[in-house]
């Protein structure tokens, strides 16, 4: 599995990202991608404090659309990212959202598909670039 995180939601969400469509590349080619949970509540704190515009409802059911129609699963919030979570960010010194989303793909031992390459320094984690990804046809 492929674990994605809010990067590249929000790609996938801006036709003006510079990376939007390397982002709908991925997500209609590469199987078994997974939400990270905290995607979401990253995404709502986002919007309301006014970083990123977008209108509501519709942003969120959009979202939940392209979630189903690609298959794409959420990962279930558990305690142990937490815990993994606050070792990262003593460790690393990650942001709390970014410390959560490394913090699920290593609790699942799945990859994380990130455009942030802070990630990168992390031991514990299987980290990869998106573009790196296409390139290398490993997950299509």
């Amino acid at each position: 599995m492929v674990v994605i995180e809010t990067d590249l939601v929000l790609a996938l969400a801006s036709k003006t990202d510079k990376r939007h469509l390397e982002a709908m590349n991925i997500v209609r080619n590469v199987k078994h991608l997974m939400l990270s949970p905290y995607t979401l509540v990253e995404l709502e704190i986002l919007i309301k404090s006014n970083k990123i515009k977008v209108i509501l409802p519709d942003f969120y059911k959009a979202l939940d659309q392209v979630i189903q129609f690609y298959s794409i699963g959420i990962i279930q919030v558990k305690p142990i990212h937490m815990v993994i979570a606050q070792k990262l960010r003593e460790t690393y010194g990650l942001t709390h959202f970014d410390s959560l989303h490394a913090s699920v793909a290593i609790a699942e031992n799945d990859v994380l598909l990130s455009y942030n390459n802070v990630y990168s320094k992390i031991v514990e984690l299987k980290y990869l670039h998106p573009t790196k990804l296409l390139k290398s046809n490993s997950y299509h």
